[in-house]
């Protein structure tokens, strides 16, 4: 076909993953040499060039998704082909490059077309499929189920870290230095407050201190019933262990400074999961020091 490009979304409305599709066709060039680069690496190379987005990895190259794009040259649409190949889509994008006779000519339709989607730094794994001059480009991110955690075991695992760090000592930055102080003990209460927050932050999407009602970290506590003479709140999404929301706190400074502070001596932690989103695990961690 010949004339300008044209481009179709589709954003597969029927499923619920956030799904987007774009079809792109550009007259053929009869007299171009055949491409020998593999489109998959040439793809890399826009992301890391023209097309480049902050955090954007190198793409992985993946045999489910080769079938997936084979499936859309068949006809199916993106949210069943996704069904078909069974991959566990957190997101998905398909692009069809009609008409080009090598692969320097797809790179070239994308990058002039397409650079957002390609440079999308969701995604994480390609796959590629191809028939004679018509290509189809699939970029997407597996969906990241969190592992079976035991919230009693996850609390006493915090802890431990926690009384680790601070037994330790800590620079948390270059004006919060921490001499070694003694444990935090749990507190069933302050555990019950960062339950209540973490299930808030999951069902609403979205971390921060406030909830979803207008309150802030000492209301909560006091509204638990808890006296208190001094308060702290740490939230955190993503982190799929108990060492690894421990160590992200830490190395945050204001969150680290509330895991140092010696004035502290009680502390609840607690999580929410939130399947099938992204971030899908929302974190609460509660220090106080009881009147």
């Amino acid at each position: 076909m010949h004339g300008s490009p044209r481009a179709r979304m589709n954003t597969g409305a029927r499923s619920a993953r956030p799904l987007l599709a774009a079809t792109i066709v550009t007259a053929a060039l009869a007299t171009a040499p055949p491409a020998r680069a593999d489109l998959v690496a040439k793809i890399n190379a826009m992301r890391k060039g023209e097309c480049a987005a902050p955090a954007g990895a190198t793409l992985r190259s993946d045999k489910t998704l080769d079938d997936l794009a084979r499936e859309l040259a068949r006809g199916r649409k993106l949210a069943d082909a996704i069904d078909y190949v069974d991959y566990p889509a957190a997101a998905a994008q398909s692009l069809h490059v009609k008409g080009a006779p090598t692969e320097d000519a797809v790179r070239g339709e994308l990058a002039k077309r397409y650079c957002k989607e390609v440079g999308d730094a969701r995604y994480t794994e390609v796959g590629v499929f191809h028939t004679r001059d018509d290509y189809w480009v699939v970029l997407a991110n597996r969906k990241i189920e969190p592992p079976p955690l035991d919230p009693v075991a996850v609390a006493r695992r915090v802890l431990e870290l926690v009384n680790a760090a601070r037994a330790a000592g800590r620079d948390c930055d270059k004006s919060h230095h921490f001499a070694a102080a003694g444990p935090v003990a749990a507190s069933p209460v302050l555990a019950n407050v960062a339950l209540l927050h973490s299930r808030d932050m999951a069902e609403h999407r979205k971390l921060g201190h406030p909830g979803s009602d207008g309150s802030t970290s000492a209301d909560r506590v006091t509204r638990a019933g808890y006296e208190w003479r001094g308060t702290g709140e740490n939230v955190a999404s993503g982190q799929q262990t108990a060492d690894a929301v421990v160590a992200a706190w830490l190395t945050s400074p204001g969150h680290c400074v509330n895991i140092m502070e010696p004035r502290f001596t009680e502390m609840g932690v607690a999580f929410a999961l939130a399947p099938g989103q992204n971030p899908n695990i929302y974190w609460t961690q509660v220090f106080a020091t009881p009147r």
